[in-house]
């Protein structure tokens, strides 16, 4: 019974300091907003200053349950990738995944001066081509995944699609002008 009591406490402290950090997180900022006037507003009552209202709701409120919603959205990915590949290492860095969001983008970016793709150079061909390229590496490694029954040779072969996809943006860039570079870097 101590452990799923310990268990409880557990949740009801990570529940307490998620709505304390909420409330911190919605009152602090370059126009510090008292937590009582904070409250009000997220109560739908009447404060004595209108600015902090649009502030709050306008600004404050969609960033921080924007932050809760992805960070939720981020930790049961990571555990469903987990699941998945039935080894608590694999994540988006060690299976490749990331490196190939990177080369999707690099292609985009910073293949202008060899292949014509300059003309897709905006920010939706960017999350287009960042999703692509980690979709297309995750969908490899799936593959792989089917065949090889060892999960270390699996995590083996997703850092190979790691080093085989920087090394391919690591030509890029040498290729690459310095526009194109820095482009790709921010």
């Amino acid at each position: 019974m101590k452990n799923g009591k310990s268990y409880l406490l557990s949740w009801l402290f990570l529940l307490v300091a998620t709505l304390v950090l909420f409330f911190l997180d919605i009152s602090l900022g370059s126009v510090n907003i008292p937590f009582s006037e904070t409250f009000s507003i997220l109560t739908g009552q009447q404060t004595e200053n209108p600015a902090w209202e649009k502030i709050i709701v306008l600004f404050r409120l969609p960033r921080v349950l924007t932050a809760l919603l992805v960070g939720a959205g981020l930790s049961v990915s990571g555990l469903l990738m987990q699941t998945l590949f039935r080894n608590p290492l694999a994540g988006p860095y060690v299976l490749g995944i990331s490196s190939g969001a990177s080369l999707g983008v690099a292609l985009i970016v910073m293949a202008g001066t060899i292949l014509p793709l300059g003309f897709l150079i905006g920010k939706a061909s960017i999350l287009i081509a960042a999703a692509l390229g980690a979709g297309i590496i995750l969908f490899v490694v799936i593959l792989l995944s089917k065949n090889i029954a060892d999960s270390t040779t699996l995590l083996i072969l997703g850092l190979m699609f790691g080093s085989i996809t920087g090394a391919i943006v690591s030509v890029l860039q040498f290729y690459s002008q310095a526009e194109e570079l820095q482009s790709y870097m921010v």
